[in-house]
């Protein structure tokens, strides 16, 4: 629930979806106040009281990476930056047992909720200004840079943390090289298009930079405009 970059849109924004609610109706409506985003409310709040430690509001991207790793919380939304970590350094991460904590890590999609399962994919975007002065040499570096054979060592840098950015990645054998890393391929998938949503609207990417979703819900576990049928106080 904290103001940074992955977690907290990543989670609560397919949490939203995943209810039905939204942020705006097909024609461009704000049509965030509904029945079911309040019923996605309602669920982050006792989800957030049952299961969740309160630092979580404070949190940044890294804080419960650090937490899983110091084995004081057992779960978390999060790519597998955890699970390669604790690969690497397996002297250095260990469960409660004295063996290797990757060992005992597993992945899994976030859940279905009941208007289906959603993602949403942290978008990355390269743009070439028209103020640039060196258009050609800058037309030619990502051209370069995202060529096959430079994409490919990136791409297996990330062991299957990333997603392929085209189709040609789906059959790439970094699959299959990892059986814990099956969900990124099967369930997130291999590329990231079947469940995800994204807008690429400047009143979109507005609303998410100045987390208005994330917030929603933070005030609603705060108790601000959770107890009286309404979303909270966003128009």
């Amino acid at each position: 629930m904290g103001h940074s970059f992955g977690d907290p849109p990543s989670f609560w924004y397919p949490l939203l979806w995943s209810y039905g609610g939204m942020e705006v109706d097909k024609g461009g409506k704000i049509a965030l106040n509904s029945k079911e985003t309040i019923e996605s409310v309602k669920f982050g709040v006792a989800f957030w009281k049952d299961c969740c430690d309160e630092g979580g509001l404070a949190w940044d991207d890294s804080s419960n990476n650090r937490a899983f790793l110091a084995g004081t919380i057992s779960s978390t939304e999060n790519g597998a930056s955890i699970y390669l970590v604790s690969k690497r350094e397996p002297d250095k991460y260990q469960s409660e047992k004295g063996t290797p904590l990757y060992q005992d890590i597993l992945h899994s999609a976030l859940p279905k909720g009941p208007a289906g399962k959603f993602s949403y994919q942290l978008p990355h975007t390269n743009m070439l200004m028209g103020y640039c002065k060196q258009q050609d040499a800058a037309r030619k570096f990502l051209a370069w840079i995202h060529s096959k054979p430079v994409y490919q060592a990136w791409f297996d840098s990330q062991a299957g943390y990333s997603v392929g950015a085209t189709t040609v990645w789906e059959n790439d054998p970094i699959w299959n090289n990892d059986p814990v890393m099956a969900p990124f391929s099967h369930h997130r998938p291999r590329r990231a298009v079947p469940w995800l949503r994204w807008s690429p609207r400047r009143k979109a990417a507005e609303a998410l930079s100045k987390y208005i979703i994330v917030d929603m819900y933070a005030k609603a576990v705060h108790g601000h405009g959770g107890g009286r049928g309404r979303a909270v106080g966003y128009k």
